[in-house]
């Protein structure tokens, strides 16, 4: 009884139109020259291989979505602590940075991993702003696990737009339970810190699967779960 009155309360019809014009954007970016590839090309010879197009499309809308709604914005960038919430960029950095990432750019594997982290929190930043942003806050009547569950789902989905194929993931299929999996981490993480900064940090540490990812979700779950908690004063002696 509960759900269905946490559901009706729910105003569906803008999360719909909200994906709707994510998912016609996506679709239109995927078809222009990759954006990022361009610039970058006219700087450096080195590849990135990332395509900001549709990133800038899922920010943009949520973005938008955000300006023009009454309801308030409780997930910001840095949300309610700002120092803690660099904490997670900080982990994902100084752990990839110090093992390094293999490439074939003739660049330092040190160097190359915090470029490398660098574009991909900028990326997931992009993402989580309409993912874990404005898509959980426009379900703000509805239950964690609900929201979890959607999110994973759409997020999942658009992905359709995004990959050629998913044999790198095993199918379709496994890579949408993975995504439903993943969403119940990242929205517990922006609800419990109303960051969009740490979001996108825990979206960025799979960048590969070794124990440097490993020893960044260990840490971002330590974040996690300690996050209000407070360290208590020393009592002065009565002496």
């Amino acid at each position: 009884m509960e759900l269905l009155k946490q559901f009706k309360q729910t105003n569906w019809l803008k999360i719909l139109a909200f994906y709707g014009i994510i998912l016609t954007g996506t679709y239109f970016a995927r078809k222009l020259p990759n954006v990022f590839s361009l610039v970058m090309s006219e700087i450096t010879d080195v590849s990135f291989p990332f395509n900001y197009n549709h990133g800038l499309v899922t920010l943009a809308v949520a973005l938008l979505f955000y300006a023009f709604d009454r309801q308030k914005q409780e997930i910001t960038l840095l949300g309610d602590n700002k120092v803690k919430s660099l904490l997670f960029p900080a982990v994902l950095f100084i752990c990839y940075s110090v093992y390094g990432i293999n490439n074939s750019q003739g660049i330092d594997n040190h160097l190359w991993a915090a470029m490398f982290c660098g574009f991909a929190l900028v990326y997931n930043i992009m993402e989580e702003y309409a993912w874990r942003g404005y898509l959980i806050e426009s379900q703000s009547k509805m239950n964690y696990v609900f929201k979890s569950l959607l999110s994973g789902v759409l997020w999942a989905i658009w992905h359709l737009l995004i990959f050629e194929n998913f044999n790198q993931y095993g199918g379709f299929w496994i890579f949408l339970v993975f995504c439903i999996i993943f969403s119940f981490l990242l929205t517990f993480a922006v609800i419990r810190t109303n960051s969009i900064l740490a979001a996108a940090a825990i979206h960025a540490f799979i960048i590969q699967t070794n124990i440097v990812a490993l020893i960044c979700f260990v840490i971002f779950i330590l974040l996690l779960v300690t996050w209000n908690k407070k360290i208590p004063k020393e009592r002065k002696s009565d002496f």
